[in-house]
């Protein structure tokens, strides 16, 4: 049986205070009552908390034991209510957000700092994954919101966020390159399909997602037999992969614009506009989100924007 929580708190300010009558004064009380109820812990406890010294009152191991384990409870317990209290007036709380990778590592850490410099009092934990990892977590209460990348000409996007609120933020070109060598071995300068689909690709993962929705854009169809040589979860190392001939790959044009231009890379483009990438925001329809949620979300559409970057 848990020990009444009123005493446990006349014994957290004795043993801060060092002192009953000190105690008293803190909680608005008399000393007696401060003592009382001290006897009465002692007694639910059948163990001796304090003991006197001259005029000082000293914790017994008991009463240094029950310390360690009021003290952070007291603490968190003024946090949380501190928290509640400054909610009214200004914003504060955790927010818990999952994001892609790439857009999670570069893009995002500077839209939350820009808010958390508005608002000293939000905390924020990120989750990065994919969106096959971050839509469950949605699902389950577990993040409050997510970001997913839907590519252009994917059909699996619509049935994967069935039941959520998918509100677009930004847009990326995304192009396909390949390193030097592969592209005047493999494709001879042709960009025909044939001769494309018989490449190796690097990917973000085992499905393909980014190379089935750059064919789908630029052709209408997707090769046949389309396994990645390499599937990972990072812009980085489909870079990194591509750039040793491991496979042709799909990117953000932004993230290679130095390697184009110095012909580290080639960018294998067609007559079509290059295939756009779509950030987009994702809440639960059924779930009512926080103040602090809602002033968040129209920071991050406003900062990052609708506007489609190369």
């Amino acid at each position: 049986m848990l020990p009444d929580f009123n005493r446990l708190r006349v014994f957290f300010h004795v043993h801060e205070a060092r002192s009953v009558s000190a105690a008293a004064a803190a909680l608005h009380v008399t000393q007696s009552a401060v003592s009382q109820s001290l006897a009465k812990l002692e007694d639910e406890l059948n163990a001796q908390l304090f003991v006197r010294r001259h005029r000082a009152i000293v914790p017994t191991a008991a009463g240094e034991a029950l310390f360690a384990v009021v003290a952070p409870f007291v603490a968190g317990l003024q946090e949380r209510v501190g928290q509640i209290h400054r909610a009214r007036h200004e914003l504060a709380g955790t927010l818990q957000i999952g994001a892609p990778v790439e857009f999670g590592s570069h893009r995002l850490p500077e839209v939350l700092a820009a808010f958390a410099r508005l608002h000293p009092g939000v905390r924020f934990t990120l989750r990065l994954g994919h969106p096959a990892e971050i839509v469950p977590l949605l699902e389950e209460g577990r993040l409050d919101l997510g970001f997913a990348d839907v590519f252009e000409g994917t059909g699996a996007a619509g049935t994967r966020l069935a039941g959520f609120e998918v509100a677009p933020v930004m847009e990326e070109a995304l192009l396909l390159i390949a390193a030097p060598a592969v592209e005047a071995e493999l494709l001879q300068g042709s960009r025909a399909f044939a001769r494309l689909a018989a490449a190796r690709f690097v990917d973000y993962h085992a499905s393909a997602p980014a190379v089935r929705g750059w064919f789908r854009h630029h052709f209408g169809r997707v090769p046949a037999r389309l396994e990645p040589a390499l599937a990972v979860e990072s812009v980085q190392a489909v870079i990194a992969a591509t750039s040793a001939g491991m496979g042709l790959g799909v990117v953000p044009a932004h993230t290679v614009a130095r390697a184009l231009a110095s012909d580290e890379l080639v960018a294998i483009t067609t007559r079509r506009r290059a295939l756009t990438n779509r950030i987009s925001l994702v809440r639960l329809l059924d779930r009512v989100p926080s103040r602090l949620e809602r002033s968040f979300v129209a920071f991050v559409t406003q900062a990052l924007g609708k506007r489609a970057t190369g």
